[in-house]
């Protein structure tokens, strides 16, 4: 593993991490119980959780060419993806039309990345 792929590898889990940190200390205290309550509630996590552990996931298996790495990155997209449609659609912030839509937008982004690798 080259000295390059190190670096970019540190830098997509070490910038991300660094800069969400920064944020919290700028929030005032009310911001920051609204946070914890989020983290806390399951749905957080299958929403913006898996996306974002998803995408470093799937983009340090493009830096260190692990093929398992860019799937489980792929596939954690994919349900969050569906999971943040569905729960939009609940909510009321999204129709159903739209929510199905959005959702076989999905299928079809995994369909055509499994064609493509």
């Amino acid at each position: 593993m080259g000295f390059v792929q190190v670096l970019f590898l540190i830098l997509i889990w070490v910038l991300p991490i660094l800069f969400l940190i920064n944020a919290y200390l700028k929030m005032d205290r009310d911001e920051k119980q609204e946070i914890k309550n989020d983290i806390k509630n399951p749905l957080a996590l299958f929403g913006i959780g898996f996306i974002i552990i998803g995408l470093l996931l799937f983009f340090s298996g493009v830096i260190l060419t692990v093929k398992k790495l860019q799937h489980i990155g792929a596939i954690m997209v994919l349900i969050s993806w569906i999971t943040t449609s569905i729960v939009s659609w609940k909510r009321g912030k999204t129709g159903f039309i739209t929510s199905v839509v959005l959702i076989l937008l999905g299928v079809m982004g995994i369909a055509a990345y499994s064609y493509l690798i």
